[in-house]
């Protein structure tokens, strides 16, 4: 089939930690200066369609897709950026196999239906799913699921933001999540060797985000910004704890602009859930309270 319409685009924001790629996030974005209606009305259609394609790394450092070179990313953090298809579809997120193993996405997708119902980490991790209705602010975001979801083994941290980087899980399974609006949502669980490290990972979460203002300040300095990050824990548990992050971006792990970042987190027995979602000033006004955010973590904790 020949492509002739012009290609919607899409930011992907692959996380490295001490030069092992560790997460992958889909950020959709839309260009709003150069779409028209109808090809936004076509994007909305088909965001949530699953690609056939299993999941590929995706290159570090690669220029935007716009024409301009991606910024030099400070240590740790490597821009990419993936073009959309001209038939308007969105890829599955690219989520890298680990550094110094030959795992691939097949091999995880053999790994999970050989392990399904029996106990395995991969069995547990898949129980953990959250449906798109019970993502926070459910009724404006419609959320719906941008690929399917990717269980592998883990061998490196796990990065989740600039903020925090989450050692010793042993899998990992990812599922994102694309609103109307075309912002994400991504629910990320993790499994440990036992409850012990688990909740010593927990801990780090909780230590990340204690400081992530600071960080996110540094970050911005350094990109010549305004440090105008705050950082509020909205919602605690005992194995709980909810913030919303509220920055102007640097693009790298977060997508650049004024936003809103939204993150949880619920340590159960060996198994650690984080859920990010976002909010972006030039996709749509604010529309979530986070007063919610108890009723998200009662949520992921049940």
């Amino acid at each position: 089939m020949s492509r002739t319409a012009a290609p919607r685009r899409v930011r992907t924001a692959v996380l490295a930690s001490a030069g092992v790629l560790a997460a992958a996030t889909v950020y959709g974005i839309a260009q709003h200066a150069d779409a028209s209606t109808a090809s936004t009305a076509s994007t909305a259609s088909t965001a949530s369609t699953a690609s056939d394609t299993p999941p590929r790394p995706a290159a570090t450092g690669a220029a935007h897709t716009d024409g301009g070179t991606a910024a030099e990313a400070p240590t740790g953090i490597q821009p990419s950026q993936t073009q959309l298809p001209a038939d308007g579809t969105t890829p599955a997120p690219a989520v890298p196999a680990p550094v110094g193993k030959s795992a691939t996405a097949k091999t995880a997708s053999k790994d999970t239906k050989a392990s399904r119902g029996s106990g395995t980490p991969v069995a547990v991790l898949e129980a953990e799913k959250v449906e798109p209705v019970q993502l926070p602010d459910s009724v404006q975001q419609k959320w719906k699921e941008l690929a399917p979801a990717v269980t592998q083994p883990l061998a490196q941290d796990f990065q989740l933001n600039e903020c925090v980087s989450v050692p010793g899980a042993t899998h990992w399974r990812q599922q994102a999540f694309i609103s109307s609006h075309k912002t994400p949502a991504i629910q990320n669980s993790l499994s440990f060797k036992d409850e012990a490290t688990a909740r010593s990972a927990y801990q780090k979460v909780l230590d990340g985000m204690n400081t992530c203002a600071q960080t996110s300040r540094a970050l911005q300095k350094q990109y010549k910004l305004t440090p105008d990050a705050t950082v509020q824990e909205t919602a605690a548990t005992d194995n709980g704890r909810a913030w919303s992050r509220r920055w102007t971006g640097v693009q790298g792990a977060s997508a650049a602009g004024a936003q809103t970042n939204h993150v949880y987190v619920v340590q159960r027995g060996a198994v650690l859930t984080l859920l990010t979602f976002d909010e972006w000033d030039s996709a749509a006004p604010a529309s979530y309270d986070p007063r919610s955010d108890a009723a998200v973590l009662a949520m992921l904790t049940s």
